[in-house]
């Protein structure tokens, strides 16, 4: 992994980065209409700010680090990862960039054999910039974070996130009822980079997705890690492969929240 100075560099170049890709972003938001593709499904759109914006963060990267890997969400995995992984979305929220609704964020992450060592979430929108370096805190706008002081569900501020897929989106319905009747708020953001750093500020005190990649989360787990909170799957296990379901909190409540939600079938995802 090298020194601490090097990820120091690295946690710079990501800030670097994400600020670029922001910039992109904040222009194209401004443009006017915002013509967008889909991938996987027509609920999965994509847009030239997306690959612009992508573009940018890796010919940077690859500018001061040529030999770390890259993995991102429009491109794959690009270069080797024995020197480390760079774990990128660019644009993450696109659905709401895509309908002009202001709440998107683009995620940089540095990760050794899948744990992140550096994390970068940038809100351009609000001039918010999420920050953390394992070991050393997180951060917001280089004030210090920690995770919320709820209890329990009973009051909870809660994200949510539902999915494109129709059989994910119905399981997260019917868990619905039991936090329906004990949280104070549920939200449904569109951002699960966001949500997460929401998390690591104590702005939620916990969220869960069904299914979630691993450029969606690598820099939330970090800046939740090192506010003090915790995130796993729906088993209460470390985030595990490129695709996993997915509860964070402010660790008071994580038990509770994960008693409430079912891991989803091969099939469902």
């Amino acid at each position: 992994m090298g020194t601490p100075s090097d990820l120091t560099k690295r946690l710079e170049v990501a800030i670097q980065a994400a600020h670029a890709a922001g910039e992109i972003l904040h222009e194209g938001f401004r443009s006017g209409i915002i013509a967008y593709d889909t991938k996987s499904n027509r609920n999965d759109p994509v847009t030239e700010f997306d690959l612009r914006a992508d573009r940018t963060i890796v010919d940077i990267i690859r500018n001061h680090f040529p030999s770390d890997g890259v993995l991102t969400e429009e491109r794959g995995t690009d270069g080797p990862s024995d020197n480390g992984q760079w774990v990128i979305d660019p644009l993450d929220g696109t659905n709401n960039f895509s309908r002009h609704i202001p709440h998107f964020a683009v995620s940089i992450a540095f990760c050794d054999r899948q744990i992140p060592f550096v994390a970068c979430i940038h809100d351009p929108l609000c001039d918010e910039t999420y920050t953390a370096v394992r070991g050393k805190g997180a951060y917001l706008n280089k004030s210090a974070l920690r995770v919320s002081t709820q209890e329990d569900l009973e009051g909870a501020f809660l994200g949510v996130g539902t999915s494109g897929r129709p059989a994910l989106r119905e399981r997260i319905h019917r868990q619905m009822p039991p936090f329906l009747r004990a949280v104070r708020a549920l939200r449904t953001t569109g951002s699960a980079a966001l949500d997460l750093a929401y998390v690591a500020a104590g702005r939620f005190d916990g969220v869960w997705y069904p299914s979630l990649h691993w450029w969606d989360v690598a820099a939330g787990i970090l800046l939740i890690e090192e506010a003090g909170g915790r995130s796993t799957d729906y088993q209460g296990q470390p985030f595990s492969g490129t695709l996993s379901s997915m509860a964070a909190s402010n660790g008071r409540i994580h038990n509770a929240l994960l008693s409430h939600v079912e891991e989803g079938t091969d099939e469902e995802r």
